[in-house]
């Protein structure tokens, strides 16, 4: 209301303005009250996301970790016997079907091992990464859904590609939300389309882009396409965390990952610092190690009796003396009874498991622990990978080729020769 200057109110007036003011006073505080109980909601909203992000992730692992177990027995028989029939004589007509067994058999067991690799939980490593390696790995565990999507993958990668120092199952789970997000994206227009991976050496850094043919970014979203928990896709389609997620694991990293777009064209850049260590050795095939066991005895610890069998067959016809025991109880027993010089075990099994048994053993007779080797396709689970890499035992994962098997017998066997070490 309007007054003129040296103008005095009455007392009614004063009672409205008080009024009025007291009226304000009360908006502005329940306005502020709505705004603070709007972001703790909001902020709720965001922990819950996260915790059925957890759960959910929890529940992957455990969940490929008995699937893994269950389908890593049976490829270890059909990898294994495949195997040892192409180091014989067999008639030619047989060689190429058993040969197209195996290398089946090995697509399935590469899935696998992917699988377990992004589910493990474990601490971050920093190690030297081949990035080609990483991508490939990725790759294959989307490929055949690429393909069904008729999308083509096209790679451009660099000729020699420096290291980098990092956690391959960690950058793993970055390119594996770039491939998702540029399927997601080119699948929401209905047609084919084509993703290609491009590396090159820029600078210190070793650059990757991943590249989509999908609709592109809008202007007003790409500057918060890195923000937790922002998305544009439809409720239960996604969490929004994959690329904040992502974001985060390339900084922990030193390196940067940024995105540009335009209608048609969507390109994802990740660099990552140029490691100074030697890259990986690459694996040569392992020829069928000659060796002999003779006077030696070893105890088999398995319950699947399909690979119990192979594991078996392998080490007598290389002339050792084998025992067999169905899990760690009853391999306790043996161990208490008869020196060994070498013990392969499984670990998860139903009648006392392979860490229960090798503590127990251990324990009682110390200079047994460089004699285990384990034979396990259970890394994905948190508490038999904390043990395998505590206990600093000798591993080798489900499936496996009988020369690897072999040639591991052989080095374990002669490294306890070599220190002296007798039963």
């Amino acid at each position: 209301m309007g007054a003129e200057a040296g103008r005095v109110f009455t007392r009614e007036e004063h009672q409205v303005l008080q009024a009025f003011a007291d009226q304000a006073a009360l908006a502005i505080e329940n306005a502020q009250l709505y705004a603070s109980a709007r972001h703790s909601l909001a902020r709720l909203r965001e922990t819950q996301a996260q915790l059925l992000q957890a759960g959910k992730m929890s529940a992957l692992g455990q969940l490929v970790s008995g699937v893994a177990h269950e389908l890593n027995n049976p490829l270890s028989v059909i990898i294994g016997y495949g195997q040892l029939m192409l180091h014989r004589e067999i008639p030619e007509a047989l060689r190429r079907p058993i040969e197209l067994m195996v290398a089946q058999g090995d697509r399935m067991a590469k899935i696998v091992r992917n699988l377990l690799y992004f589910a493990r939980q474990r601490p971050p490593e920093r190690v030297a990464i081949n990035i080609h390696h990483v991508l490939e790995q990725t790759l294959a565990l989307r490929q055949n859904q690429l393909t069904l999507s008729s999308i083509v993958v096209e790679r451009d990668f660099a000729e020699e590609l420096p290291t980098v120092i990092g956690d391959g199952q960690q950058l793993q789970q970055v390119f594996l939300n770039l491939i998702l997000n540029a399927e997601q994206a080119i699948a929401a227009e209905h047609r084919a389309g084509r993703i290609v991976f491009r590396t090159r050496v820029v600078d210190q850094w070793v650059r990757t882009d991943v590249v989509d043919d999908g609709p592109g970014i809008p202007p007003e979203v790409l500057p918060r396409i890195f923000e937790p928990f922002f998305t544009t896709k439809e409720v239960g389609e996604g969490t929004g965390l994959g690329l904040s997620v992502s974001y985060g694991i390339v900084e922990e990293h030193g390196g940067r990952l940024s995105a540009e777009s335009e209608r048609g064209r969507t390109t994802f850049t990740l660099d990552l610092p140029i490691s100074l260590a030697p890259s990986p050795e690459s694996r040569e095939a392992v020829i069928m190690p000659v060796f002999s066991g003779k006077g030696r005895h070893v105890l088999v610890v398995e319950d699947e009796p399909g690979v119990a069998e192979l594991v078996v067959s392998l080490l007598r016809e290389h002339d050792w003396k084998v025992d067999l025991a169905s899990g760690g109880r009853a391999a306790l027993e043996h161990v208490r009874r008869q020196p060994y010089e070498l013990i392969v075990s499984d670990v998860r099994m139903a009648d006392g498991s392979g860490e229960e048994f090798y503590r127990t053993a251990v324990t009682e007779n110390p200079t047994l622990a460089p004699r285990f080797v384990f034979v396990t396709g259970d890394t994905a689970n948190s508490a038999a990978w904390a043990f395998l890499k505590t206990a600093n035992v000798t591993v080798l994962e489900k499936p496996f080729r009988p020369e690897v098997f072999l040639d591991l017998v052989r080095r374990v066997v002669s490294g306890l020769t070599a220190s002296g070490s007798r039963a």
